[in-house]
Formats: structure tokens, sequence, C-alpha cells
């Protein structure tokens, strides 16, 4: 069959409209075009450029959005109002200039390997990264790595947290911070090996157990700061730090700490203060160490001020490192203390002997809370039923001894009283007595019968 001759109006009229759409959907494509097959149904969120900012808007759309890979020289990227949000790997490196991404007002936002990955030669000053207000599905490992000076989550929800997510930053970051933040599971070796100024973690609270070598291998050279968050169980070592400058630790609430739950060498000072340690280990503080570079020049003082432990069966004292000096004010046990453990008066414990005047615990009677010394007064007094028993028998002793003491002294009076009766002569004036004295000498009162 032979074919028609093409038409060259039709054929130039053709070409001109795959022309005019191809040229719409490139001009379109970095703001609404499907992403390639392996990010599924997510399409890219339009950026809007200001200057040398980006802003990546998504106006609350309940689509599923993406960040689109973006070039050129900028300076900031801010991407909000997203209900889903998924940034792929290496989404921001092709970016000169770069110096703070935010995320702001973000919900379902999925952070996959090195999705915020930002090699040095991006740029030569360090990145800031801040999320506010964002509900995060995941940090996958290698999420956050590179050249980043400091990371702030205010007031977000974290449902999971992998291991190695925040790795590899630059050799000396500024802070990392947390404020307001939920975190629902987080698991080992979260944050692992880097150095910071700064590392706080406030007004927070963790749903789930933290698990060892969460916060593993970091060194903060400035100060470290816990404030404020609930826990649920900490275990061993949870936080372990080669170096801390200065550690404070004050008005956390935690339902139970395992063994070492914190391990640090300290090289300033240390305030632990107002917390509630729930079920608490004897040794939970004893890895609260001096460091190795002012082991021999100091000893500085770790400040253990109005604290709370409890333990489930006796209580036992807190271990402490014997190289540092320790300064303890009002530690609330919450139980009461065994008296069995007493040796005579005073506590078998050197720690319980050292702050007896400093350490409360609960009364048996009416709970309430007394400095241990005082407790040792009113709970520990010896209630031996021997020591009555001879006390007893000692007062009734006595007793029976001076009511026979008292019948006896009454029967000699009766005595005496009944012998002078005998002998006394019958009642005669004197000059009468000295008359019949005078004849019974004369003998004028014998009779011959």
């Amino acid at each position: 069959m032979r074919l028609p001759k093409p038409n060259n109006k039709v054929s130039i009229f053709i070409c001109l409209v795959y022309f005019v759409c191809n040229l719409f959907s490139q001009c379109i494509g970095q703001q609404w075009t499907s992403l390639d097959s392996d990010d599924g149904a997510y399409n890219n969120v339009s950026c809007i450029a200001h200057d040398t900012k980006f802003s990546c808007d998504c106006r609350n759309t309940n689509e599923y959005m993406t960040l689109p890979r973006l070039d050129g020289y900028v300076y900031q990227i801010e991407i909000s109002n997203c209900k889903h949000m998924y940034i792929r790997a290496h989404a921001l490196e092709n970016i000169q200039g770069l110096r703070t991404v935010i995320f702001k007002k973000v919900q379902n936002l999925i952070l996959t390997k090195n999705a915020l990955s930002f090699p040095i030669h991006t740029s030569n000053t360090p990145l800031i990264v801040e999320f506010k207000e964002v509900k995060i599905e995941i940090i996958e490992s290698h999420a956050i790595n590179g050249n980043i000076g400091e990371i702030t989550f205010i007031g977000c929800t974290i449902e999971s947290i992998r291991p190695f997510a925040f790795t590899t930053l630059k050799d000396h970051s500024i802070l990392f911070k947390m404020d307001g933040v939920r975190i629902i599971d987080i698991e080992p070796q979260a944050l692992k090996k880097f150095t910071i100024d700064q590392l706080e973690i406030i007004n927070s609270e963790f749903l789930s157990d933290v698990p060892s070598k969460v916060f593993y291998e970091l060194e903060v050279l400035t100060f470290l700061r816990i404030q404020n968050v609930t826990f649920k169980k900490i275990h061993t070592r949870a936080f372990s730090f080669n170096g801390v400058k200065k550690l404070s630790v004050i008005g956390n609430k935690v339902e139970r700490t395992e063994s070492e739950w914190i391990t640090a060498q300290i090289r300033d000072r240390v305030l632990i203060k107002d917390n509630n340690f729930g079920f608490t280990s004897p040794i939970a503080f004893k890895a609260i160490e001096l460091s190795r570079e002012v082991a021999f020049l100091e000893r500085f003082e770790l400040q253990f001020v109005n604290n709370i432990v409890k333990f489930h069966n006796d209580p036992q004292a807190l271990v402490f490192n014997d190289k540092i000096q320790l300064q303890v004010t009002r530690l609330q046990y919450d139980n009461q203390f065994p008296c069995k453990e007493l040796d005579k008066t005073q506590p078998k414990s050197p720690f319980f002997r050292s702050y007896s005047e400093n350490i409360y615990f609960q009364t048996k009677s009416n709970n309430q809370s007394l400095t241990l010394s005082k407790i040792i007064d009113v709970d520990c007094k010896e209630k031996s039923y021997t020591v009555y028993i001879v006390v007893g028998i000692i007062v009734l002793v006595i007793i029976a001894i001076t009511i026979a003491v008292i019948v006896v002294m009454r029967i000699a009076r009766k005595r005496r009283k009944r012998m002078l009766d005998v002998v006394l002569p019958e009642s005669r004036t004197y000059k009468e007595t000295q008359i019949v004295y005078q004849i019974e000498n004369a003998g004028l009162l014998k009779t011959d019968l």
C-alpha cells in the first residue's frame, strides 16, 4: 500500500507545538515535575529566589513534595509549610556559598542518607542547619554530615533517629542544640565521634529508653547542658563523652538509670541539681572523672544539690570518683533507712556518715523527710525486749526493796514501842517517883511473910 505524501505545513506545526510544550515543561519542571522512579510519587516544591535566598514554600498542600536539585550561589534556603517532605541524597551539594538551611513548619519530613551532606568544597564557612516546629519521620544513617557548624532543633518531634545519623561533622563544630524536642525512638551511636563547642538538650522528652552509646565518643570543648528533660530508662553509658569542660545536669526527671549512665572526662566543673533520678544505680555517677589533662593539677568540685534517688530494695550509698571533691546538699532518698546498716549509732557507709546532715530519708511513721542523723534518733533506737525486761525487773526489785525496808522499819518501830511499854513505870509525878525510890533503897517495902 502506498503511503500518503507528508504535508510539510502539518509537520512544521507539529514540531512547533512540540517545541513550545517542551520549552514550557522545562520552565516549570523545576517546580512541579515528577521525580525519578526511586522517589515515587513525590513532586518538586516550588523554590523562588530572592536575592541570595531560596524560599521553598509548599503552601500546606497535601501532596508529597521533595526538594529539587538547586544550583548556583545561594546564601540561605528555607523550606516551609509542607505536610510531606522528602529530602533525597545530595540535594544541596551543588549550591555554592550556602550558609543557612532552615526547615520551618514541616510535617512528615524524611531525611534520607546524605540528605544534608555538605562537602567542604561547597563552602568554606560552616553551615547552620535549623529545624523549627518540624515533625521528622526519620533521620537515616549519615543523613546529616559534612561542613556543619550548628544544628538546632526547636519545638520538633523526631520519630526515629538511626545509628550514625549525625557523623563526620566539621572538625570543630560550634553548637548542637535540642530545645522542646520529643524523641520517640533513638538508636545507639546516633551521634558519634565529633568535637563540638556546646551541646544542649533542654525542655525535651525521650519517649522510649535511651540505649547505650547514643552520644558516643563526643568531645565538648565548652559546655554540656542537659536541663528539664524527661527520660524513661537511661541505659549504661548512654551519654559517653571523651572530654567535657563544664557539665550541667539540672531539673531532669528520669524513671530509671542503669549503672554508669553518663561517662565524662571533666576539665572544669560539674553541677548536678534539682533532678529526680527515679530508680538509681549506686554507681550512676561513678564514671564522671577528672580529665587526665588536669588530674595532677587540681581537684575540682562536683556539686550534687537537691536531687532525688530511689532504690527497689534497701537504699545504697552513692559512689563517686574518689579524685573529685564532692559537695552534697539535700540529697533525698525516696526510701526508708534500714537500721541494720548502723554500726551502733553510726552508719556503716562512709558516704552516709560524711553527709548524715545533708541526706534525707522517709520516716517509718508519717512519711516525713528527715535528715539521716535525725532518722537514726527517731526510727533506729534500740528496741530489744531483753532491755525492757531487765529494766522492768530492776524497777520491780527497787520497788520490792523499798516496800521491804518500809515494812521492816514499821515492824522495828512497833517492837521498840512494845518494849518501852513494858519497862516504863506507871505514870507518877517526879516527887512520887523519888519517894518510891528512897523507900526501895531503905528496904522498907520488903516484908517477911
